[in-house]
């Protein structure tokens, strides 16, 4: 029978393969800056990663870019800045019409609960999962 963390690794682990799919298929991720970037990388995104904060416009300008997709996830940190960042975002993309998808954010947030509050850490959190699951 798999232990807590095994469960946990295998759901983070097709998780986090789901969104490397997805990211091929040409859907792009938001994330709120280039650490967050950068930790996707390591995860294995390939994908176009938008960075929010570290753009070098407003949060406005930022959304007449993303105007330009028809869909997009949304991958904030899961901190309270965070939350609040990507409900702004769903509710303003989604009156432009475009399509938002945050299940990423969600499930990776309730997978993480308290070991994990931004994006940042996620390929370290993978990567320690991992090495506990399979030594």
């Amino acid at each position: 029978m798999p232990t807590a963390d095994e469960r946990k690794y295998e759901r983070i682990d097709r998780l986090t393969r789901k969104l490397v799919a997805r990211s091929k298929l040409g859907t792009p991720i938001i994330v709120e800056g280039r650490k967050d970037r950068l930790s996707l990388r390591r995860l294995g995104v390939e994908g176009e990663i938008l960075c929010l904060k570290s753009s070098a416009m407003g949060f406005f300008d930022f959304l007449e870019e993303i105007k330009l997709w028809r869909e997009v996830i949304i991958l904030t940190d899961f901190d309270r800045e965070g939350r609040e960042l990507s409900s702004q975002l769903v509710r303003e993309l989604s009156r432009v019409r475009v399509k938002t998808d945050d299940s990423f954010w969600r499930e990776l947030r309730s997978l993480g609960r308290s070991e994990i509050r931004s994006v940042e850490e996620l390929a370290d959190y993978v990567e320690r999962l991992r090495k506990t699951v399979k030594p």
